[in-house]
């Protein structure tokens, strides 16, 4: 497992809220459900483990639970409109930063706004699945997901 160093912060609080700190409004928003308390690796991607090109929000990782013995990574984006952007900014990140390309992984992109229910989106969401092996949830405003 690599090491983030200053960029990684270990939490075990129940609930851990994760939002992008350039954003003046914070609507878009990460909650991350963890009534179990478990150390949760929380990991600042944009500006401090990669600071050049396109790269998403944030990766958490979960230690290994029953349902993921290996945990888990998610990598999260906080964004306003361009969707499609933010797809990129997720898969760039994902073949920076895995070690292990068959360990379960979340993508989430928090939008303030973006037709999720349109084809296109869909489409997307398919096409990355097939391509990461990933699953891909795009929402609008806040995203909570419980580990």
């Amino acid at each position: 497992m690599k090491n983030f160093g200053n960029c990684e912060q270990v939490r075990k609080d129940s609930k851990i809220v994760i939002t992008d700190p350039g954003s003046k409004n914070n609507r878009s928003k990460f909650r991350l459900d963890n009534q179990k308390k478990l150390q949760i690796r929380v990991i600042q991607v944009d500006d401090c483990v990669i600071k050049q090109g396109m790269r998403c929000d944030y990766l958490v990782i979960t230690p290994s639970t029953n349902q993921f013995p290996d945990g888990q990574e998610i990598y999260i984006e906080l964004k306003g409109s361009d969707v499609r952007h933010a797809v990129e900014q997720i898969a760039i990140s994902m073949q920076k930063l895995t070690d292990n390309m068959s360990l379960s992984k979340l993508c989430f992109i928090a939008s303030t706004r973006c037709l999720i229910n349109s084809t296109e989106i869909q489409n997307i969401k398919k096409k990355f699945k097939q391509k990461y092996k990933a699953k891909l949830i795009i929402k609008n405003g806040e995203i909570t997901h419980k580990v």
